[in-house]
């Protein structure tokens, strides 16, 4: 009782905090090249990596390697004992496990015999570095009876102390009368002992019985157990006090627990499949005062598993297989831990109640961030639990520094959820405000695109980061939100198992097309991982290039975090459609928002016709290839109208390239990928052969002002997008009294001055209704005084001409102080942009965001200037050319800091007036 009393008293003074965080390493579906649009307006429910492309995590830093252990520690903890010759050799005959430096628990068998016939040595550690000690004084348990095998129990004190090392450290105890473990492991050697040096060491599985019968019984102080894979050909050695054990899983290591000794089979030797092992458990209280009595300072809350795995841990193994799938996110020091958690964490949240509550279950539950202003969690977590009817108020975040408390707005439940089942059991909660936080993604589709997923749980921090050989302090001991690596659980082997669950009432609870299963045969640690009702089951997958973390569902009920037992959660997939009539505030009758395109043939039609799409776009038929909308309407999935002819498509007014078959300029710009493709081509060869010479930016110019003294301040960049135009900002060319005189064309990053061509401007077109107080309007033409020589060095960039879609992946080119930057933007959409502006956007304005990923530690960060190109690289299947590269904006103006919003005049809107103005 008073071991319990004491683990009672532990595990109340903890508190939930938020720690570290180790994630498995993001998964490739397939899309990690798409080439994704992001329209000015949110209109589809699976937007996620779009709207937060600006958080996505764009690479995975992979460490070196860790260093090979120098000798194995998977039996560090094994001991040797012997009987002494006189002759000076030892006869090795039975075996013990370490359990405190100067104590090793055995069986009483092993220990008898008076004088030379009784143990006198034991060893430790090997083949490299041994450890081996006298024997001070033998303990068996005082009613050990040798003909029976009862109380088959005894302590061997050493006469001096263990030096504890990676080679050599205590086991830990399985202290607990119930052993939930279906298989443990005994250990045997593989020499039968007269070496003086070395005992080679292996472990053979076993499985629990509950029989009774001559050879092994169970009861309240042994326990029986079958090989599960006895081999009779290494059946050699009589054993004694083997050891039978489990090794459980904490920071990424694991540690031994003994939970019995070899009793009553040694009769029959290992050839017997069936054999008896004294339960540790019972014995606690007697091992712990044999050892007080003995002035050692063996308390009984040193051998709780929790203490013992957290004081031994920067000596145990590690699990490769599990260090090498998560490798790149193992932090190093504590600092390093509260800081990743600060990052990655602060999506996941718990609720707080109003303080005269009654509803003292529902804290203990999470929620997960799915957009800054919404949170996925449980019904059961939110609904009211006491006749008050009372329900949360905030959602909080809880850090080892400070506390978040987000209000709420409101909180939807699934209609179809009845209190006290797990069917339908998700609600919605929104937030009064959008919240800085890096959301999950919501994965719409029911397969899972792997099997091994993230799962959150509770857990204490000491016991869930590595750290190697590093001493692990006990005030580290928060309770924490942690994430473990686990496996899918096909839910036929699954459903088996639910009813051991405490909490599981009925199996008519779970389903199978809503409810997912989760399960390692790996068991942990108690205190490393406890599931917590609505905790997110997610991964990471690449998509357009980057990094996002998907939730697949939400934990229901489990007690280990999947480890051992199964763990079931809810999954989100079936309840997309009613997700997105709750968060985006409209109904869809479909399981998601992604949909084949709709084509109406309308034969009634033909070129040149009036039409209308039915989604209220009038236009006009005309050939497909004029019209600038009909790729993007296909992709979204939205409506598109054939006429009479295959070819012939009802085109909105504003989307049709005009006059695109007789004008110069507008086919030069039209046909800009075929037309320098062979360009391309040839750069991509050049470059394959020596890259150093191809390292400047062909389509990016500078321009330059004339100065005292002869120089020219080329203070401006610019895009080249004919052989003699280039676009720029209005607001560049006010940058002195006077106009430009010169442009230098792919000068940028050039390796050599033969690499760029200097030409005189002409004229400058400033666009009639630019406003430079707002910034409305700031786009210039800067035309040359003649075309530039096109070569693989210098030639002209494309132009993005959709105006309904931005991409995704944006690019800025940037100069200061002699230094070109080449860093990302995300658009946004224009009712997110609008919290970060003090006046509207303008018709031919795009709102964008620099990047700062997910968890990165530092951003580089600099000030963009206006004119600097804003671009995007179309990329294709085709691998021999470089990918054609569009000019999607000229930035305009926006603050220095990575949350300011940044703004940039959208080119495709001035299409047309590039057109006009470019000849």
């Amino acid at each position: 009782m008073m071991f319990s009393a004491v683990l009672f008293v532990v595990l109340s003074y903890l508190s939930i905090v938020t720690s570290d965080l180790h994630t498995l390493f993001p998964i490739d579906i397939g899309l990690s090249d798409e080439n994704p649009f992001v329209p000015l307006e949110r209109d589809t429910f699976d937007d996620c990596h779009l709207r937060y492309m600006r958080y996505g995590r764009d690479e995975v830093k992979i460490p070196d390697p860790l260093k090979p252990y120098d000798e194995s520690r998977d039996y560090s903890h094994i001991a040797v004992i012997g009987r002494a010759r006189e002759s000076g050799t030892v006869d090795w005959t039975c075996m013990g496990a370490l359990i405190w430096d100067t104590f090793v628990l055995t069986s009483a068998h092993c220990t008898t015999g008076e004088g030379a016939n009784a143990p006198n040595v034991v060893r430790l550690g090997g083949p490299k570095y041994v450890q081996q000690r006298s024997v001070k004084e033998i303990i068996r348990h005082p009613e050990f009876s040798p003909s029976n095998g009862q109380n088959d129990i005894a302590l061997i004190q050493l006469d001096s102390r263990i030096t504890i090392n990676e080679t050599v450290v205590p086991t830990c105890l399985w202290l607990w009368e119930e052993v939930p473990f279906p298989k443990l492991d005994t250990l045997l050697r593989t020499t039968a002992g007269r070496d003086q040096q070395t005992s080679k060491f292996e472990t053979e599985e076993m499985r629990s019985l509950n029989i009774d019968d001559e050879d092994c019984f169970s009861t309240e102080t042994q326990l029986c157990m079958e090989s599960m894979e006895l081999d009779t050909n290494k059946c050699t050695e009589t054993p004694e006090g083997n050891p039978l054990q489990v090794r459980l899983l904490h920071n990424f290591k694991t540690s031994p627990f003994l939970v019995g000794i070899l009793s009553t089979s040694f009769k029959s030797g290992t050839c017997n499949p069936r054999r008896g092992y004294t339960k540790i458990a019972h014995y606690r209280e007697w091992l712990i005062g044999v050892m007080q009595e003995r002035n050692v300072s063996a308390i009984p809350q040193a051998f709780f598993p929790m203490v013992c795995a957290h004081r031994f841990a920067q000596f145990r193994p590690r699990v490769e297989d599990l260090m090498v799938e998560r490798n790149g996110e193992i932090p190093v020091n504590n600092v390093q831990v509260e800081d990743i958690s600060n990052r990655y964490l602060n999506y996941i949240v718990r609720f707080e109640w109003p303080s005269e509550s009654k509803n003292e279950s529902q804290p203990n539950c999470a929620g997960t961030f799915v957009d800054q202003q919404t949170i996925l969690t449980l019904a059961s977590c939110v609904v009211p639990a006491a006749s008050d009817g009372s329900r949360p108020t905030a959602a909080i975040h809880v850090t080892l520094y400070s506390n978040q408390s987000f209000p709420i707005q409101s909180i939807t439940v699934h209609p179809g959820y009845v209190k006290g089942s797990h069917k339908n059991n998700i609600a919605v909660v929104k937030l009064k405000a959008r919240q800085d936080v890096v959301p999950a993604c919501i994965w719409p589709y029911v397969d899972l695109p792997d099997e091994r997923v993230d799962m959150v749980g509770v857990g204490m921090s000491g016991l869930n980061y590595f750290q190697e050989n590093y001493i692990f302090h006990s005030e580290r001991a928060h309770d924490v939100f942690v994430q473990h690596a686990m496996d899918y659980y096909p839910w036929e082997k699954c459903g088996g198992e639910l009813a051991e669950l405490s909490d599981n009432r009925s199996l008519t609870m779970y389903n199978e097309n809503e409810h997912l299963c989760f399960r390692s045969d790996q068991w942990i640690v108690p205190g490393v991982c406890r599931d917590i009702p609505g905790g997110p089951v997610q991964r990471y997958i690449n998509r357009a290039g980057a990094y996002f973390k998907y939730v697949y569902a939400l934990t229901v009920v489990g007690r280990t975090c999947g480890h051992g037992q199964p763990t079931v959660a809810i999954q989100l997939a079936p309840h997309v459609a009613w997700l997105q009539s709750v968060i985006l505030n409209k109904h869809s009758s479909a399981a998601g928002d992604r949909s084949e395109s709709v084509i109406i043939i309308n034969p009634d039609l033909k070129r040149s016709d009036e039409c209308n799409n039915g989604d209220g776009t009038l236009g006009i038929c005309v050939p497909h290839e004029l019209c600038l909308s009909t790729a993007e309407r296909l992709r979204k999935g939205e409506r598109v109208t054939v006429c009479t002819e295959g070819s012939i498509v009802c085109c909105p007014w504003g989307d049709i390239a005009k006059n695109s078959a007789i004008d110069p300029i507008r086919t030069e710009l039209d046909s800009c990928e075929d037309r320098y493709r062979s360009i391309r081509r040839e750069r991509y060869a050049g470059a394959d052969q020596d890259e150093s010479l191809y390292t400047n930016l062909p389509h990016v110019a500078e321009i330059g002002w004339p100065q005292n003294g002869g120089r020219i301040n080329f203070e401006c960049l610019g895009h080249l997008i004919t052989s003699k135009v280039i676009i720029t900002s209005a607001r560049c060319m006010e940058t002195f009294p006077h106009k430009p005189t010169v442009a230098k064309i792919g000068s940028v990053q050039a390796s050599d001055a033969s690499n760029f061509v200097v030409q005189p401007i002409r004229r400058v077109r400033m666009h009639e209704d630019y406003d430079p107080l707002t910034g409305v309007n700031n786009i210039a033409l800067v035309v040359l005084t003649a075309p530039i020589d096109i070569n693989v060095f210098h030639f002209p960039g494309c132009l993005f001409q959709n105006n309904t879609h931005i991409p995704a992946r944006l690019f800025t080119i940037n100069e200061n102080r002699g230094t070109t930057n080449v860093g990302k933007l995300a658009p946004a959409y224009i009712s997110d942009c609008k919290e970060y502006l003090t006046e509207a956007l303008a018709p031919g304005q795009m709102c964008l965001r620099k990047p700062r990923p997910e968890g990165a530690f530092s951003v580089s960060n600099s000030c963009l200037k206006t004119g600097d190109p804003i671009i995007w690289e179309n990329r294709t299947e085709v691998m021999d050319i470089f990918d054609a590269t569009h000019l999607v904006g000229i930035f305009s103006h926006g603050g220095c800091e990575l949350d300011n919003a940044q703004i940039a005049t959208r080119i495709s809107f001035y299409y047309d007036w590039i057109v006009r103005n470019a000849k």
